[in-house]
């Protein structure tokens, strides 16, 4: 079978690449291997997230059982003696990657295994190392089979009704993943854990000052934006065939470890909190959205009742500047997931003041400049406010779902041993 130019190219890549190579860090192989076949696979953000925090989750899990440093996510049973830890991480990743991934060419996946066995010496140590990774990796599988992230729940979404979400043009395409709000969460103790408060009413002042904000600066024409502004869209769009928003903030990290010359055992932790914090902000805005069902500001613009909204100036041939998603508009997904990533690496390095640069895998060649892992965060929320698909209500209430979830999965998950662990409010 012929592999897809992309496929093509990130196994040449490897090709020419030893396996731990730049960082000599399993975790940090892995979650590259993670990233490259998210955008191979084409998966959408709410179920990459799901396979990138299912992936970092057993890689926790097998290392911190070698180390018994740390409260285990599913298992905690310590590993074997003489455990390789290098071949341990590759028999769990593998094992989650192979289940997650069905639908991805095989020879990709046993690619980035075998190049990750390569580097490890042969002997005991390797072979009792990968038994406990394939284990551990099956543990996990296990665990999440029963979470319904591959259970869709029938029912009707879309609404002709006043202030409700409806498909939206050019391709009136139908909801993605309604049912994402039911899935069970990774450290959340429920889906509505952080639902946000109810958005403004059709007549509020603020709802028609938030609407006219959009017909101005998220129009596709003569908006009133800057051109690094326009550009903004496109570089943290994250669509289909991307890393996904989940997947930059892991992009982020991986550069920061590597900065920060962490150890194997330091990155399995900090990745698998951070993508527990990037999966629940999925489940939890999900639930948000489909909880109020919110239309999208063009439906708004386009079709609202001037006697329910007579504050709102009709706009009848808006058009946003980049097309709306197939669900509703509040909260944003891209708001949440970027508050939980920078919120959850200021929490782990200790500061939000960290300088740092990053690329889009929307807009190739592009690289951005930031003080702060904060600033991203706004510019990424901001990005989807001028592309005219969500208001500023979606956006600053998903940021502030995405913190206080990374609050909650940083105060709560994979605590030391011996320590008692404080609700997170």
């Amino acid at each position: 079978m012929k592999l897809p130019r992309l496929a093509r190219l990130v196994l040449a890549v490897c090709a020419l690449t030893p396996a731990l190579f730049a960082s000599n860090n399993a975790v940090l192989y892995w979650n590259d291997q993670a990233l490259n076949t998210i955008r191979i696979s084409r998966n959408p953000p709410p179920l990459a997230s799901l396979m990138y925090a299912t992936l970092h989750g057993a890689i926790f899990d097998v290392t911190n059982s070698i180390t018994r440093t740390h409260k285990g996510w599913i298992v905690n049973d310590p590993a074997p003696e003489g455990a390789d830890m290098d071949a341990a991480i590759a028999g769990a990743a593998n094992t989650v990657m192979k289940e997650l991934w069905k639908g991805t060419n095989p020879h990709l996946l046993e690619s980035m295994f075998q190049k990750a066995l390569a580097e490890i010496p042969d002997g005991p140590a390797k072979e009792i190392g990968l038994a406990w990774g394939q284990k551990v990796g099956k543990a996990v599988i296990d665990s999440r089979a029963s979470s319904g992230y591959d259970k869709p729940i029938p029912g009707i979404y879309s609404s002709t009704e006043q202030g409700k979400w409806r498909e939206t043009p050019a391709g009136f395409r139908p909801p993605l993943l309604p049912f994402w709000g039911k899935v069970t969460p990774f450290a959340m103790t429920s889906p509505e854990q952080f639902r946000a408060r109810p958005p403004e009413e059709l007549g509020d002042k603020e709802y028609a000052e938030q609407l006219a904000f959009v017909a101005k600066r998220g129009a596709r024409d003569n908006a009133e934006r800057t051109e690094y502004e326009t550009m903004s869209t496109a570089f943290w769009n994250d669509d289909l065939g991307t890393s996904t928003p989940p997947g930059h903030w892991n992009q982020i990290a991986s550069d920061l470890a590597r900065r920060n010359k962490l150890s194997t055992v330091d990155a399995a932790r900090l990745f698998a909190l951070l993508n527990f914090a990037l999966a629940d902000s999925a489940i939890g805005c999900w639930e948000t959205k489909f909880y109020y069902n919110t239309w999208r500001p063009e439906t708004a613009l386009r079709e609202i009742d001037p006697e329910l909204a007579p504050a709102v100036k009709i706009e009848p041939d808006f058009i946003p500047n980049m097309a709306s998603p197939p669900f509703p508009s509040y909260t944003s997904g891209h708001s949440t997931f970027s508050a939980a990533g920078a919120r959850t690496l200021a929490l782990w390095f200790g500061t939000d003041d960290i300088e740092f640069s990053v690329t889009s895998d929307a807009l190739p060649g592009a690289v951005r400049h930031f003080k702060k892992l904060s600033d991203a965060q706004k510019e990424a929320g901001m990005s989807r406010v001028l592309g005219g698909i969500h208001t500023m209500s979606d956006n600053l209430e998903g940021q502030k779902m995405g913190v206080q979830i990374a609050d909650w999965v940083f105060q709560t998950s994979l605590q030391p041993l011996g320590t008692e662990v404080a609700a997170a409010k």
